[in-house]
């Protein structure tokens, strides 16, 4: 398969992988599928450092040097899930709108800094212990705890996983209530700063596969969760693989919350 040449001012999947590339190499900071003066600088440092003509521009030579440290061009498949017909709820005030509000102070705890400490009924009052029995043999409970406020949705998105056999795709189950920050955030009393695992709105699958800030496995790749984004649009929940900044395919978290109705004509669609 032919790699594209890529230079300053393109955009797109293409770059979002070099960047991605060059991120794992520790030059650049972040992946925004943009080829701007950041990505540019971070080429020629990788290109000077593999002893090339440092021209910024990404063609068979460079391809060849990253492709012997780890570049693979089985990343440049084009089968990236397309984005569904709504956004993710990306202000905190959005969130309390949907899923209520909670004071909280800072709580780090060995292995999870950005933990935090829920104050008041907030917890008691909203997060419930939802039977997915989809979840067996991963989780030995069948359980998982969540915001009262989607647990219906939540319910049918597994269920219709199963249903059309994608619970194969889900090799480990990874989180889902947490209160704490966003991952490396300041641990500032900053409510911007909460994430939605905080609201019990959002879970995390195959994260070893899809790590924080990389590219989301492919579907020809071990721990993809890639055919599975589909669904959740369906049911309300937004793919953290979307996210414009830092990419998060483990990550799927609720963006609008479903009717009756709605979950009824879902449950017609996928036989459940």
């Amino acid at each position: 398969m032919a790699l594209p040449v890529l230079k300053r001012g393109n955009k797109g999947d293409a770059v979002f992988l070099w960047q991605n590339f060059l991120v794992g190499k520790g030059l650049l900071n972040q992946a925004d599928s943009i080829f701007g003066q950041d990505t540019e600088d971070a080429t020629k440092a990788y290109q000077r450092s593999q002893g090339l003509n440092d021209d910024g521009i990404v063609a068979s030579q460079t391809y060849g040097k990253a492709l012997l440290e780890g570049l693979d061009a089985i990343e440049f498949e084009s089968d990236f899930p397309a984005k569904p017909t709504f956004s993710p709820l990306v202000s905190t005030s959005d969130r309390q709108l949907v899923f209520g509000k909670f004071d909280f102070e800072i709580d780090s705890i060995p292995g999870n800094r950005e933990h935090i400490k829920i104050l008041g009924n907030w917890v008691k009052d909203n997060i419930i212990s939802v039977d997915i029995p989809e979840l067996k043999p991963l989780v030995s409970s069948g359980k998982m705890e969540f915001h009262s406020k989607a647990t219906a949705q939540l319910q049918g998105l597994w269920k219709a996983w199963k249903a059309h056999d994608l619970i194969k795709f889900i090799l480990t189950f990874d989180g889902s209530f947490v209160p704490r920050f966003i991952r490396g955030a300041p641990l500032v009393q900053d409510f911007r700063k909460l994430s939605n695992h905080a609201f019990g709105s959002a879970f995390d699958i195959n994260a070893d596969f899809n790590p924080l800030g990389r590219t989301p496995a492919f579907i020809s790749q071990k721990g993809s969760v890639r055919l599975l984004v589909p669904t959740a649009h369906d049911y309300g929940f937004y793919w953290g693989g979307h996210f414009n900044t830092r990419k998060d395919g483990m990550h799927f978290e609720v963006a609008k919350i479903l009717t009756s109705t709605e979950l009824a004509t879902l449950a017609t669609k996928y036989g459940t």
